[in-house]
This record gives C-alpha cells, sequence and structure tokens, in this order.
C-alpha cells in the first residue's frame, strides 16, 4: 500500500473524523508506510475539470515594494489525478520557513490574470511540516498543517478579516493602531510579523508608521537580520528604512544650514555694527577742533562767507582761510560742498 491509496481511503471516510485528527492519522500511516515522502498534499474539487489545466502550481513567494506586493518564483508542478489527488514531494522544501503559493491555471489564457487570486492559496511550510488539503465545494477550500508559523498567520487573516468590510468607512487610524498593538502583542513569529508589516505597506501606512515609531522597526530589521529567514523577504523593509532615515538626515542637514546661515547673517550684522561704531568713535576722537575752528565750521555751515565770517570774529579774512584750511585738514574734505554734506 503506498501513500497514494491510503490518503485517497482517507478521503473517503473524512465526513467521519474531525480535521487534526484525521491530519494526526493521515501522517501516522505516512511515517508507518515509508512513504513520508510529500510536505503538500491533497484534492481538488473541480466542477468543470474541462476547463482547468490538470495541473497544481507551486511557487515560491517573496515580498517586495511592487504595485502587487509579491514576486512569485516558479518550482514544480503536480499532475491532478481523475480522483483529484495532488502532491508535492519534501525535497522542493528546505528546514526553513517559506511563504508558497499552490494555484490552478484556466485553460483560458485569457483568465489566467483573475487566477493569480482566485484559484490560489498562500501559505507557509518547511520541510519538517506538512499540509492536507481537504476536497471542498471551491478550489484549495480548506487545508490543515502542522506548521506553527501558517497557523499564527491564519490568525492574523482572521484579524485582519475585521477590517475589510469597512470599505468606505475604513479608518486607517484606527487599523494602523489595532494593527500595530496586534503584531506587538500577538505575534511571536518574525516570518509572520513581516507579512503584517507588507499588509501596512500595500495599504500605504507603512512609511507613515516607521516615521513615528523608527527605533521599533529598526530593531525588528535587526531581529530579522540575525534570524533565518530569507534577506529577500525583507530587503523592501529595509530599504524603507534607509530611505526613510536618509530624508531625515537631510532634514536635519537642512535645518542646521539654515540655522547657521542664520546665525552667519546675525554674526556679520554685529560685526559690521561693532565695526561701524569703533570708525565713529576713532573719526571722532581723531578730529578734534579747537573752539575758534568748530566756531567757523557752523559759520560755513550756516552760509556765511570768509569776509562775513572775519567780521563777526573781529579777525582778518587770511586768519579765516587758514583755520579753514585746518578745518578741511582735520575733517579730510577739500571744498564747503563736501563739509556741508558731512555736517
Amino acid at each position: 500500500m503506498n501513500l497514494k491509496t491510503v490518503i485517497l481511503i482517507l478521503g473517503q471516510v473524512e465526513e467521519r473524523l474531525e480535521m487534526n485528527t484525521k491530519l494526526i492519522v493521515l501522517f501516522l500511516i505516512s511515517y508507518l508506510t515509508g512513504n513520508a515522502q510529500n510536505s503538500i498534499s491533497g484534492y481538488l474539487h473541480l466542477e468543470n475539470p474541462e476547463e482547468w489545466e490538470q495541473k497544481v502550481h507551486l511557487s515560491k513567494v517573496q515580498l517586495n515594494g511592487t504595485a502587487n506586493g509579491h514576486t512569485y518564483i516558479p518550482i514544480a508542478s503536480s499532475i491532478i489525478s481523475k480522483e483529484g489527488y495532488f502532491s508535492f514531494d519534501q525535497k522542493w522544501f528546505d528546514n526553513n520557513d517559506h511563504i508558497y503559493r499552490v494555484h490552478l491555471n484556466p485553460m483560458n489564457t485569457a483568465s489566467r490574470g483573475t487566477a493569480i487570486t482566485k484559484n490560489s492559496k498562500l501559505f507557509i511550510l518547511s520541510k519538517n511540516d506538512f499540509i492536507y488539503f481537504e476536497k471542498g465545494i471551491s478550489l484549495f477550500d480548506n487545508y490543515t498543517t502542522t506548521n506553527k508559523a501558517d497557523k499564527e498567520w491564519q490568525q492574523l487573516k482572521k484579524f485582519e478579516s475585521k477590517f475589510e468590510s469597512l470599505h468606505d468607512d475604513f479608518d486607517t487610524e484606527k487599523y494602523l493602531l489595532r494593527t500595530k498593538g496586534y503584531v506587538k502583542d500577538s505575534l511571536q513569529i518574525l516570518l509572520v510579523k513581516l507579512i503584517s508589516i507588507k499588509k501596512l505597506d500595500d495599504k500605504k501606512l507603512l512609511e507613515k508608521d516607521i516615521k513615528e515609531n523608527t527605533a521599533y522597526y529598526a530593531g525588528l530589521l535587526k531581529e530579522l537580520k540575525s534570524s533565518d529567514i530569507d534577506p529577500a523577504l525583507f530587503v523592501y523593509l529595509e530599504n524603507k528604512l534607509s530611505l526613510i532615515h536618509q530624508e531625515k538626515t537631510e532634514k536635519k542637514y537642512s535645518i542646521s544650514m539654515l540655522l547657521n546661515g542664520i546665525a552667519g547673517l546675525i554674526i556679520i550684522g554685529m560685526i559690521f555694527i561693532v565695526l561701524r561704531k569703533r570708525k565713529n568713535f576713532q573719526s571722532e576722537s581723531i578730529i578734534s577742533l579747537s573752539k575758534q575752528e568748530s566756531t567757523i565750521k557752523e559759520l560755513i555751515i550756516s552760509g556765511k562767507s570768509n569776509k562775513e565770517i572775519a567780521n563777526e570774529l573781529f579777525i582778518s579774512v587770511n586768519t579765516v582761510k587758514t583755520h579753514i584750511s585746518n578745518i578741511y585738514s582735520k575733517l579730510n574734505i577739500s571744498s564747503r560742498k563736501e563739509l556741508l554734506l558731512k555736517k
């Protein structure tokens, strides 16, 4: 008896067993028969088999910053049996948890774009775990898994589903606050935390939260780098942190340059005022007119001629000219016009 036959028999009595019990029995029988080589197995419900390609495709998923949020790397395909059974061998997986997707392509190639979301299932799996798909009423309807990270992811999906029905009433602030609290308090597995953060990115909320909680995301990135998680899964987060850090640095630099510029102008202004006052002080201290010269200077400013000044001061015109020559020399001028401008 091989594993395929065992699973077929088990599928016939699946309605009589609880899901977890059924999975335990499946793995126990697989182990005892020595054929526990499949990490993924199960059945598909195909109402119209002719409309579907008779292969299940397995891809590895990478999170990134693109519009659709994911990059799919094809790994293998499994032919679907007449009974709807398919499986993927353990050789396609390694010991670390990764995000995978199984999907079924429609025969109509024009419909394959919509098949990516409607006819597929995302899950987390490693070589050490198993996943079994129930034969439900739709493609990849229900499954049972032993992977702890995937179970935690299912809980996260239930939490997020509470907000999906809000539509136009979607409160981004409330969603961000609740999600952040859920991630910190309820999620224990780094890969699932990373998935929840990618969901924030898809809703264009991640950059805002990183700016407000930079220390938290920097610490999370440090944890991710020291873990076994594929760096390709969180490179988009590292890039966003780097970009935001650069923006903050440039903003601080711009503010610093502006403040330095303002301080420089203030200093230059103060130096100019000090120098001007010093110059005026020096000019005043150097220029020391006698009492007679000051009197003649004022008479000149009032418009008196040399003869009028001589008559008023009872001195000769030549004496007036001598005083005027001394005044011009001391004030570093050469004419009455300059004296009037400098008064």
